[in-house]
């Protein structure tokens, strides 16, 4: 390596800088990637009041309604949802991701467009 620097010469030594730059997008996108429809029905979970979740937000997660970490490892640019839950109780979390209330059911995974979806595939 201190041959090839020689040969160069000085100057090569400050203009020369490693191209980062497709490593960077690699593992951040400029644009995140689209949610995929993770099921088409939605899963009851007790949640407990003061307690802190990750709701998956881009459907990849094994371990659904839950983040496992899947949007970072597939590069996907996206982050799961953190809230606190307000009461402890069962609640219906969204797993089609095209909710309006995330992380929260609204209903949606009724309609005809998330219905003909394959899960697995974004909207």
């Amino acid at each position: 390596v201190r041959r090839v620097w020689a040969m160069l010469g000085p100057a090569a030594h400050r203009t020369w800088r490693p191209d980062i730059s497709s490593w960077l997008a690699q593992w951040f996108p400029k644009a995140p990637a689209k949610s995929v429809v993770a099921l088409k029905t939605p899963i009851k979970v007790d949640l407990v009041a003061g307690k802190t979740y990750r709701w998956c937000a881009c459907g990849r997660s094994k371990k659904q309604p839950f983040c496992d970490g899947s949007h970072f490892f597939q590069h996907t640019g996206l982050s799961p949802l953190k809230f606190k839950a307000q009461k402890t109780g069962t609640v219906a979390l969204c797993t089609c991701k095209a909710t309006q209330r995330p992380p929260y059911c609204d209903g949606t995974h009724r309609s005809e467009q998330v219905q003909k979806a394959e899960v697995g595939s974004p909207l």
